[in-house]
């Protein structure tokens, strides 16, 4: 099995584990090694035809238990049962269709923990609540979840083989979370607003499953997240669905956007529509400085062809009736401010392109996008020390108690992360081929990359690409190239692009259309430590916002 498989099985899975643990009290190991097994690390036919990830029939214990989210969707398949002497049969059972992952996991764990035997029992009793994995899949087993007599062994070899227990425990001792609630809003219901430039999307399907995605990922964070559809079906109200964010920090409608009625494919920027200032509230201030973070967020991840923007606009009328027309124009922001909650409403590029409607039929980009922003949220409420779903390990000799060792693609790439560890070497033991341990500050700690001695691959050390007669040395180390690379000197690649620069400070000036990864490429630094650098200067920087002619000090 390819290692891309698996990781990619646990971007997608590990937040959704995490976030259901909290909710439901069933370990996230549990609900991961189960995933893995009964979903062949979600290749098979009934979890990619039908997000069924743990091979949920439709007739189960009466079918009814609190808290389900299947919508009676059914898919058949074969399927082998085991029988009691050892022996295999065959037989075409009508399985659990769901409309994404994130229900297939909900429905799984609702079950577990209130499913009824035949005399009204709790089938799984005591599964709630236990932390032991072992015995949990004991429970499972026992109540008769999986016919195979190996099952709990099964089960435990997946735990085991992949560390799954580290996502067990995803707050770091003496560390209380705050808490900061986010209301969600899908943007339309049924099949509303198809592509002309890919039939196949309908931003109503895009903005239902994003948000449940987004949703996942926050909670992974430790936020509070509510949504104003529990379904497609329904036409909500626009104010209502505004409102509905009474009691939450931040209200944020997902959209996707439209130029014409066909196909416009030069038009490819996303969109942060905030709310209007208002001299009389603060809120207008946080929706502009979450707004631009979120677009920008979203124009890198999509790469899109226009810089991101933001804009607001006004209704014509006086609508709350306080004689002054500064309302918002657009319903559920307008909704959102009567209650006194910063709102967006964030366009995810145009459908009526057809580079960007293809890239958000994708799962994994809308995957990648969910960890995206919600990273950006986390970095801007402060919750980074949450952490992410699954980003530690237990601990073991903690070398400092405010460090926390990433490994990363990237120190920009936030999303490629796949684990933070107090221990530094533990962080390097599990940093693969092309992966970096960083620091708190971006800082490189260890960087693993294979050496092939038969390549032609150089870390070159010049004053610049075109300078050859200045090349101080050539390396097959990256490490030994930046030890040996002077002030006044860079580290290139076979490329020529720069790897890392030790140079004096320099001033960049920001352009239109400028990103804080590429600046940080460009001069051999990292985002983090330009934003630390400028802060001072501009209060407002962050990973995700800088302003054009904003004068950056490059370190």
């Amino acid at each position: 099995m390819a290692d891309t498989k698996i990781q990619a099985f646990f971007d997608r899975m590990v937040p959704l584990a995490v976030a259901d643990m909290k909710k439901s009290g069933v370990l996230a190991s549990v609900t991961l090694a189960q995933a893995i097994l009964e979903s062949g690390w979600g290749t098979q036919e009934l979890a990619v035809n039908a997000n069924n990830f743990f091979g949920m029939k439709t007739q189960l214990s009466g079918n009814t238990w609190p808290g389900s989210t299947w919508n009676g969707e059914v898919y058949e398949k074969e399927t082998a049962e085991q029988r009691k002497d050892g022996s295999y049969y065959t037989i075409v059972a009508p399985f659990r269709k769901y409309q994404d992952v994130a229900q297939s996991v909900a429905d799984h764990s609702a079950y577990l923990t209130g499913a009824l035997d035949d005399k009204g029992n709790l089938r799984y009793a005591g599964l709630k609540g236990e932390k032991d994995a072992r015995k949990a899949f004991t429970i499972i087993k026992q109540g008769g979840y999986a016919t195979s007599q190996d099952y709990v062994e099964k089960l435990m070899l997946r735990v085991e083989k992949y560390n799954l227990t580290q996502y067990d425990n995803v707050e770091s001792e003496g560390e209380t979370m705050k808490e900061v609630k986010i209301m969600l809003d899908a943007g339309h219901y049924g099949k509303y607003n198809r592509s002309p430039a890919v039939p196949e999307y309908y931003e109503s399907d895009f903005t239902f499953k994003f948000t449940n995605m987004l949703k996942a990922a926050l909670e992974a964070y430790g936020f509070t997240v509510g949504t104003t559809r529990k379904d497609q079906a329904k036409d909500l109200a626009l104010q209502a669905r505004g409102k509905a964010a009474a009691g939450y920090d931040l209200f944020i409608s997902i959209h996707s956007n439209a130029v014409g009625s066909g196909v416009n494919n030069s038009v490819d920027y996303p969109v942060a529509i905030t709310m209007v200032d208002d001299d009389k509230v603060t809120i207008d201030e946080v929706s502009k400085a979450v707004g631009e973070i979120l677009a920008q967020v979203v124009a890198a991840t999509m790469s899109t062809s226009q810089a991101a923007r933001t804009y607001t606009k006004l209704s014509a009328n006086d609508r709350d009736g306080n004689g002054i027309k500064d309302d918002e124009y657009y319903g559920v922001l307008h909704g959102a401010k009567l209650v006194r909650v910063p709102g967006i409403i964030l366009e995810h590029s145009f459908h009526t392109n057809a580079k960007a409607a293809a890239w958000l039929l994708k799962e994994s980009n809308l995957q990648a996008m969910a960890a995206a922003e919600a990273a950006a949220l986390a970095k801007y409420y402060g919750m980074e020390k949450s952490q992410a779903a699954g980003s530690q390990e237990p601990e073991k000799q903690p070398e400092a108690a405010a460090t926390w060792y990433r490994v990363r693609k990237s120190w920009e790439d936030a999303a490629s992360q796949i684990g933070a560890y107090r221990v530094k070497d533990n962080a390097i033991k599990n940093c693969p081929d092309g992966y970096t341990v960083y620091g708190d500050k971006g800082e490189v700690i260890y960087k693993n990359q294979t050496i092939d001695t038969n390549a032609n691959k150089w870390y070159r050390v010049r004053k610049s690409w075109e300078d050859k007669d200045s090349q101080l040395g050539a390396y097959k180390l990256y490490d030994n190239a930046v030890n040996n690379c002077p002030a006044g000197y860079a580290v290139f690649d076979d490329n020529g692009d720069v790897l890392y620069r030790n140079v004096a400070a320099v001033e960049h000036e920001v352009k239109a259309g400028d990103k804080l990864g590429l600046i940080a490429k460009k001069y051999g630094t990292t985002v983090d430590k330009i934003v630390s650098d400028n802060k001072g200067k501009y209060p407002q920087i962050t990973a995700n916002y800088i302003r054009v002619g904003w004068k950056l000090v490059i370190k």
